[in-house]
């Protein structure tokens, strides 16, 4: 069961608890990537079975939830594509960022990523994909945990002081045999993420997988976003280094421009 969770509707009673289990259920689907059967699902979601079947067969009729004939497996519906590209018009940070993400693609040739911040998670907007044949498989919608990824570092390290320790409050998972999962070690990190302008991701969630991000600022100074570069590790050397990582912060600052934010709360510590 996801994280986030968790046991919310155990302890959750009449409307507002069935609300909960329904939202449950879907993002279990979504994530699934695959159709799945009902003992499956409450398996997963940690909700009574008769419940959860009468909250399906309802999405189902409303188009949330589809379900198939020959094995009778559930999965996301139409609506949901459809309530998602409704979010994804209206967001306009995305369209916004587009130019600049193209052009960050254009000179790096490595995948482009726009990400915001959701519950201790990098959840990925918009994406350019590498025009090298070797690339790092990502998608739009898809989510990584934020302590072990450059983009979830970046916008860890602005978030409130006491998200950041409840994020760190473990237990943190370990993805690759060089995954950061102490907390002092983090808290360290990310104080220099807020000091340095950006965040390097070297294997810590996939092996062989590297990254690097800077912060986009809003008028207010508030980080909203992060722009970020993610590759495989043999394009990550120190050649490389210094000019990804320009090109990665000017094209976070060139994105917090056009939303008022402060070009000069962007710069490269130590950077010529």
């Amino acid at each position: 069961m996801d994280r986030h969770s968790e046991n919310r509707f155990a302890a959750t009673k009449g409307e507002s608890g069935q609300i909960h289990l329904a939202l449950d259920l879907l993002e279990y689907l979504a994530r699934s990537g695959q159709p799945r059967g009902l003992t499956e699902i409450a398996a997963n979601v940690k909700g009574p079975k008769a419940t959860i079947h009468r909250l399906l067969v309802t999405l189902r009729a409303r188009g949330y939830v589809t379900q198939e004939k020959r094995t009778m497996a559930y999965s996301v519906g139409i609506r949901c594509f459809e309530l998602g590209n409704s979010w994804a018009r209206n967001f306009d940070l995305r369209s916004t960022a587009a130019v600049h993400l193209a052009h960050l693609n254009d000179v790096t040739g490595e995948t482009v990523h726009l990400a915001v911040y959701d519950q201790g998670d990098s959840l990925y907007v918009e994406k350019i994909e590498s025009s090298y044949d070797v690339v790092p498989k990502s998608h739009v919608g898809g989510r990584c945990p934020a302590a072990q990824v450059a983009t979830g570092r970046v916008l860890l390290a602005h978030q409130p002081m006491d998200e950041i320790r409840a994020q760190l409050a473990g237990p943190l998972r370990a993805y690759t045999p060089v995954s950061l999962t102490d907390p002092d070690e983090l808290w360290s990190l990310l104080n220099d993420v807020r000091q340095s302008g950006y965040a390097v991701n070297h294997g810590s969630y996939r092996p062989g997988v590297g990254g690097i991000a800077a912060p986009v600022r809003d008028h207010t100074g508030a980080v909203v976003a992060a722009v970020g570069l993610c590759l495989p590790e043999h394009r990550f050397g120190d050649d490389r280094f210094p000019e990804l990582r320009e090109a990665t912060v000017a094209a976070a600052a060139a994105v917090s421009a056009e939303v008022g934010g402060l070009a000069g709360r962007l710069s490269v510590a130590g950077a010529s």
